[in-house]
């Protein structure tokens, strides 16, 4: 009975071997396999059956045919042909325009710097601040007259 059992044990170990070696193996294929057709991938498939490319070839006959197009006016669109601007307007943008470029500006009793969140001017009056204010009105007044006031922010 001895040697009975070792021949069967050694058949047992032989098939816990080769069974495991067998999954891997044939798992090892079916991987190789799947990684070819990823390579290389069918692109079009043939059709049994593909027509023949035809052609019909038409004679079209060219005509000078000159067009001319007919001008419609347009419907009011909102905005003047000719915008009225007043010179006033004119001058107070250009004035605002030159003071704006000249900014920061230091007088002696006030100073002037531009906020462009605001769109209007800072004006930093000095000690005593109604001489300052009455010598500020009157630099405006010589310098810019188009400006009016309410375009400055006094401090």
């Amino acid at each position: 009975l001895g040697v009975s059992s070792k021949v069967i044990m050694n058949k047992q170990k032989i098939i816990f071997i080769i069974i495991p070696l067998f999954i891997l193996l044939l798992l090892l294929f079916i991987y190789f396999l799947l990684s070819i057709n990823k390579k290389n991938p069918q692109k079009n498939p043939t059709l049994p059956f593909s027509p023949s490319p035809t052609l019909n070839k038409l004679q079209i006959q060219q005509q000078n045919i000159v067009l001319t197009p007919t001008l419609i006016p347009p419907a009011f669109t909102g905005a003047a042909i000719d915008p009225q601007i007043s010179q006033e307007d004119i001058d107070m943008s250009t004035q605002k325009y030159l003071l704006r470029k000249t900014t920061p500006l230091k007088q002696g009793n006030f100073s002037i710097f531009f906020d462009y969140s605001l769109d209007k001017f800072n004006v930093i009056l000095q000690e005593p601040k109604d001489v300052a204010q009455a010598s500020f009105s009157a630099w405006l007044k010589n310098s810019y007259p188009a400006l009016p006031e309410d375009r400055f922010i006094i401090k």
